[in-house]
């Protein structure tokens, strides 16, 4: 499948590039990472280097994994990733800490949900995250998926295992404001 642009009224996604190697590398040598994310710990240089230069057009070439940069504009600096295992229709999104808490991410999340249900006969797309992600929670709420429970993880852990999960879904037909059913956490 070829690559493909999506556009918000705030955010630009498109592909990663070299150019965004060092902000990789850096957003996800974050130490919030370790615990909530399948991403190599401790992440280097290197691991940034195969994601951008192997990892996400691998997946775009295959139609297995469609991934995109986040952005505010056309050849604006990296803000995180998102991207959707399409065999599973599992969501996945980082944000890099100095963007956080500002709700781009719900926003590049609606706009990629929308694209899998354009573009695919895709009924439902999942989400999950380790227990303890209070982050990707609010993300997933405020994107309205609706809380399914949890589970053990579909998605492997960074050993190979399964890690308990926090779980959700977005059908097709649901609107898209938040569902009730989240379990409160305190802030």
């Amino acid at each position: 499948m070829e690559p493909f642009v999506l556009t918000t009224p705030r955010l630009r996604l498109d592909q990663p590039v070299a150019a965004d190697v060092d902000d990789v590398a850096r957003y996800c040598a974050d130490p919030v990472f370790e615990p909530f994310m399948t991403t190599p710990w401790p992440y280097e240089r290197r691991h940034a280097e195969h994601f951008v230069g192997e990892f996400v057009p691998a997946g775009w070439a295959s139609g297995d994994e469609w991934t995109w940069a986040v952005r505010r504009r056309e050849g604006g600096p990296l803000l995180g990733a998102v991207g959707v295992r399409m065999r599973m229709g599992m969501i996945g999104y980082w944000l890099g800490g100095p963007h956080r808490g500002r709700g781009l991410m719900p926003e590049a999340v609606a706009a990629v949900v929308d694209a899998v249900f354009a573009r695919t006969e895709a009924d439902r797309v999942l989400w999950e995250c380790v227990v303890g992600n209070t982050a990707s929670v609010r993300v997933a709420e405020k994107a309205g998926f609706r809380f399914t429970g949890t589970e053990p993880g579909r998605v492997p852990s960074r050993d190979g295992g399964t890690a308990e999960a926090w779980t959700g879904a977005l059908d097709r037909t649901d609107d898209r404001a938040p569902k009730p059913g989240w379990p409160v956490w305190p802030v």
